[in-house]
């Protein structure tokens, strides 16, 4: 048994009904490129059948201790193929429209603790003959990098697929409440012994991140004096939600946003936040709900050191401002990178001071006890907002990949909506385009197409250049405002 590391537990000690702690990813696959004879999804079952000993994730589950005193542990099971690789066949006409509400449906349900936490649902029935493939998995031991490793080990860079010999699988692990209690114990133990030597790297790092944390401080005092704790403004997506869920997809040429970062001197990153933000300035006007302040968005990036492979959550977050508040597209974006750039700085200091692990007795019962708090309409409406929305971008792989032999269309991600955020817009980069899937709250956002709409309507904006004025219409525009009195 190997014990479940701090952030990774949070994921399973913050779910409830109503916030599934688990991410997906939905491929749709080129039709030409599906093999005749026996259909799809028993080839791709075969597949994956030959690959279950080549990743942990399809063969551990979670071991709680007894009365949940500490952290769980992951414990070695055998998965049941017919259980965890499913089939849908949607009904005609088989739209995109369809699949997404189909996905949204797959997304929702808590996944089942007593197995493996891991499911694979091929979906047929799609206009033009097309299959998709979407792809649910736990986030507790799973991050952005973790995921692209777990994927390799039943997905194809090449359309012949590998010659897979069916890997070993481990065998199932004997599990009695004695041999929890004795993983467990152990497990609290080397934490609190490595516990001074985590005190004592975190106050060698402390001067790099001193400055930063006291001028947070100072700021956070600031705000308190002018009227109570710092906090993002409220939204009709910063409420209580259930456990329903939405979903929409869009793509954009990558190659277009490299030419938009180009233009204004920002990262890929700034422009994805930046397209974001001005669909959500236009979806809060078209509510009659944009706040006179900014929208503040949770942004994670990766902690993880260059070759880690480890199938755990290796991320931080940084807070960046979206400035909503800021009409011109451009303009915003500009802002953006800037306030970016400065959350970054912050966020890098930070990162050293984060322990990998810590000690847990009485964990579980705290932050159980905190999702069940926090779900209640009358805490959410009084808690100061840290986040308005969690816009995430993972870099995905660059060449086209192949599902038992199917090339994928399309890589489009799916994942957490919470309580007080009820929308998460996640980003892949995969074969020369972005990927956005954005993952609602149904009770607080039924219909996603508006805001993905507006997604495709902001990126083109950015990706054009910014019109300057003409000399003689600023010669006129400046007369008017003299002769009217205004400067």
């Amino acid at each position: 048994m190997k014990p479940v590391k701090a952030i990774d537990a949070a994921f399973l000690q913050l779910e409830t009904p109503a916030t599934p702690m688990h991410v997906g990813a939905l491929f749709v696959l080129d039709p030409g490129s599906l093999q005749a004879g026996r259909t799809f999804f028993r080839r791709f079952k075969t597949e994956v059948g030959k690959c279950l000993g080549l990743s942990e994730v399809f063969t551990r589950r979670v071991v709680g201790l007894p009365l949940d005193v500490a952290n769980p542990m992951w414990a070695t099971d055998a998965p049941d193929l017919d259980y965890h690789v499913r089939r849908t066949v949607l009904p005609e006409p088989g739209s995109q429209h369809q699949l997404e509400e189909c996905v949204a449906d797959l997304h929702a349900p808590l996944m089942d603790r007593d197995r493996p936490l891991w499911e694979l649902h091929v979906i047929e029935g799609l206009a033009g003959g097309r299959v998709a493939l979407y792809i649910k998995t736990h986030h507790a031991g799973l991050d952005g990098a973790s995921a692209q490793v777990f994927l390799r080990s039943f997905v194809d860079a090449e359309p012949r697929p590998r010659r897979r010999r069916a890997a070993r699988v481990p065998e199932p692990e004997h599990v009695t409440t004695g041999a929890v209690l004795l993983a467990g114990a152990r497990h609290q133990l080397g934490e609190l012994g490595r516990l001074p030597r985590a005190l004592a790297d975190l106050a060698q790092s402390l001067p790099a991140g001193l400055g930063g944390a006291l001028q947070s401080a100072r700021d956070i005092m600031a705000e308190v004096s002018r009227g109570g704790l710092p906090s993002a403004p409220r939204t009709p997506l910063n409420v209580a939600i259930g456990g329903e869920r939405s979903f929409a997809s869009v793509e954009f040429p990558l190659e277009r946003a490299k030419v938009a970062a180009r233009a204004h001197e920002a990262t890929i990153n700034d422009v994805i936040l930046a397209a974001c933000a001005g669909a959500l300035r236009r979806w809060l006007i078209l509510h009659d709900a944009l706040p006179t302040g900014s929208l503040r968005t949770a942004v994670p990036f990766s902690t993880r050191e260059s070759g880690n492979t480890d199938h755990s959550i290796q991320v931080s977050f940084m807070n960046v401002d979206l400035h909503t508040d800021v009409a011109d597209a451009h303009a915003r974006l500009r802002a953006i990178r800037d306030s970016s750039a400065e959350a970054k700085a912050a966020a890098q200091k930070i990162k050293a001071m984060m322990p990998d692990d810590l000690p847990s007795l009485g964990l579980p019962w705290l932050l159980g006890t905190l999702a069940r708090v926090i779900g209640q309409d009358a805490v959410v409406g009084r808690l100061p907002l840290p986040t308005n929305v969690i816009i995430s971008n993972v870099a995905g792989p660059p060449m086209p990949l192949y599902v038992a032999g199917a090339r994928a269309l399309t890589y489009a991600p799916v994942s957490i909506p919470y309580h007080g955020c009820a929308l998460n817009v996640t980003v892949y980069s995969y074969d020369g385009r972005l990927f956005f899937g954005l993952t609602g709250a149904r009770s607080a956002l039924p219909d996603l197409r508006d805001l993905a709409d507006g997604l495709k309507l902001e990126f083109e904006r950015l990706a054009s250049r910014p019109r300057a004025p003409r000399p003689g219409r600023a010669r006129r525009a400046r007369a008017r405002r003299t002769a009217t009195g205004r400067r």
